[in-house]
Protein backbone atom coordinates (compact mmCIF):
# COMPACT_ATOMS: atom_id res chain seq x y z
CA UNK A 1 0.00 0.00 0.00
CA UNK A 2 1.30 3.36 -0.66
CA UNK A 3 1.64 6.25 2.06
CA UNK A 4 -0.41 9.48 1.93
CA UNK A 5 0.71 12.57 1.82
CA UNK A 6 -1.12 16.44 2.19
CA UNK A 7 0.95 19.41 0.69
CA UNK A 8 0.70 22.10 2.60
CA UNK A 9 -1.72 23.86 0.31
CA UNK A 10 -4.15 20.98 0.73
CA UNK A 11 -3.99 21.20 3.95
CA UNK A 12 -4.36 24.91 4.27
CA UNK A 13 -7.78 24.25 2.13
CA UNK A 14 -8.97 21.54 4.45
CA UNK A 15 -8.14 24.10 7.36
CA UNK A 16 -10.30 26.65 5.93
CA UNK A 17 -12.77 24.25 4.72
CA UNK A 18 -13.56 23.02 8.06
CA UNK A 19 -12.80 26.94 9.64
CA UNK A 20 -15.38 28.39 7.53
CA UNK A 21 -18.03 25.76 8.13
CA UNK A 22 -17.60 25.51 11.98
CA UNK A 23 -18.51 29.45 12.55
CA UNK A 24 -21.84 28.43 11.65
CA UNK A 25 -22.44 24.87 12.47
CA UNK A 26 -19.21 23.04 14.66
CA UNK A 27 -21.07 19.55 14.08
CA UNK A 28 -21.32 19.87 10.50
CA UNK A 29 -17.56 21.11 10.18
CA UNK A 30 -16.31 17.71 11.99
CA UNK A 31 -19.16 15.62 9.64
CA UNK A 32 -17.19 17.33 6.46
CA UNK A 33 -13.83 17.08 7.82
CA UNK A 34 -14.68 13.08 8.63
CA UNK A 35 -16.40 12.58 4.91
CA UNK A 36 -13.19 14.30 3.37
CA UNK A 37 -10.86 12.22 5.63
CA UNK A 38 -12.56 8.95 4.74
CA UNK A 39 -12.35 9.43 0.79
CA UNK A 40 -8.42 10.46 1.43
CA UNK A 41 -7.95 7.31 3.35
CA UNK A 42 -9.13 5.34 0.90
CA UNK A 43 -6.41 6.39 -2.02
CA UNK A 44 -3.31 4.87 -1.01
CA UNK A 45 -4.96 1.25 -1.54
CA UNK A 46 -7.01 2.16 -4.24
CA UNK A 47 -5.32 4.96 -5.83
CA UNK A 48 -7.33 4.58 -9.37
CA UNK A 49 -10.66 5.66 -7.54
CA UNK A 50 -10.84 8.75 -8.97
CA UNK A 51 -10.95 10.11 -12.51
CA UNK A 52 -8.10 11.63 -14.45
CA UNK A 53 -7.42 15.27 -13.40
CA UNK A 54 -7.72 18.65 -15.30
CA UNK A 55 -4.01 18.45 -15.49
CA UNK A 56 -1.39 15.78 -16.51
CA UNK A 57 -0.35 13.47 -13.62
CA UNK A 58 -3.28 14.54 -11.29
CA UNK A 59 -6.76 11.99 -10.59
CA UNK A 60 -9.55 14.15 -8.75
CA UNK A 61 -12.21 12.46 -6.56
CA UNK A 62 -15.52 13.89 -5.26
CA UNK A 63 -16.17 13.53 -1.90
CA UNK A 64 -19.13 11.47 -1.26
CA UNK A 65 -22.04 13.20 0.40
CA UNK A 66 -20.11 16.58 0.09
CA UNK A 67 -19.96 19.46 -2.78
CA UNK A 68 -15.75 18.65 -2.11
CA UNK A 69 -13.07 17.39 -4.85
CA UNK A 70 -9.73 16.14 -4.05
CA UNK A 71 -7.16 16.68 -6.69
CA UNK A 72 -3.85 14.36 -5.87
CA UNK A 73 -1.08 13.07 -8.07
CA UNK A 74 0.08 9.05 -7.26
CA UNK A 75 3.48 7.82 -8.03
CA UNK A 76 5.48 4.41 -7.07
CA UNK A 77 5.13 5.36 -3.54
CA UNK A 78 2.67 7.72 -2.40
CA UNK A 79 -0.90 9.51 -3.23
CA UNK A 80 -0.09 13.09 -2.71
CA UNK A 81 -3.27 15.24 -1.93
CA UNK A 82 -2.70 19.07 -3.42
CA UNK A 83 -5.84 20.10 -2.90
CA UNK A 84 -9.21 20.34 -1.46
CA UNK A 85 -11.69 22.51 -3.05
CA UNK A 86 -15.82 22.95 -2.99
CA UNK A 87 -16.98 22.07 -6.63
CA UNK A 88 -18.84 25.78 -6.90
CA UNK A 89 -15.32 26.86 -7.43
CA UNK A 90 -14.01 27.39 -10.66
CA UNK A 91 -11.87 24.87 -10.73
CA UNK A 92 -9.88 24.86 -14.00
CA UNK A 93 -8.87 28.44 -12.80
CA UNK A 94 -8.36 27.35 -8.96
CA UNK A 95 -6.16 24.26 -9.83
CA UNK A 96 -4.14 26.22 -12.68
CA UNK A 97 -3.26 28.58 -10.14
CA UNK A 98 -2.23 26.28 -7.73
CA UNK A 99 -0.23 24.05 -10.70
CA UNK A 100 1.33 27.00 -11.49
CA UNK A 101 2.09 28.38 -8.07
CA UNK A 102 3.94 25.34 -7.37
Amino acid sequence: MKTLLIAEPAGRDLEAIVDYIARENPAAAENVYRQIARTAAKLPEFPALGRPGRFSGTREMNVAGSPYLIVYEVNVEAVTILAVFHTSRNLAAALRDRMEGS
